[in-house]
């Protein structure tokens, strides 16, 4: 079998080139505000510095004990980001939501 090298294959990822996760988290949740049971944001890169945003929260649990955790989506987005992580456009628009 032939080896792999690993380094080309870094270098190869344009995940790990230019990936901005931290960045567009902190830009989301400070446009929108944060829900009162943040469970965790997930931030999908797509195509052509396109991600996918989810912010997840808790959900009150019924009953005196669980099980295990139920979470939802509380809002989801689509970005547009820029090559130094700056948020250039997004669908829906990141504006505060009622909390």
């Amino acid at each position: 079998m032939a080896k792999v090298d690993q380094a080309a294959l870094q270098n190869d990822d344009p995940v790990a080139l230019s990936d901005h996760t931290d960045k567009i988290k902190s830009q989301v949740l400070e446009k929108v505000g944060r829900p009162p049971h943040l469970h965790r944001v997930e931030v999908c890169r797509h195509h052509n510095d396109n991600y996918r945003v989810n912010i997840w929260e808790k959900l009150e649990q019924p009953g005196d004990f669980a099980v295990s955790t139920r979470v939802h989506i509380w809002s989801s987005y689509y970005l547009k980001v820029s090559d130094s992580g700056e948020i250039t456009a997004s669908n829906p628009p990141l504006t505060k939501l009622g909390i």
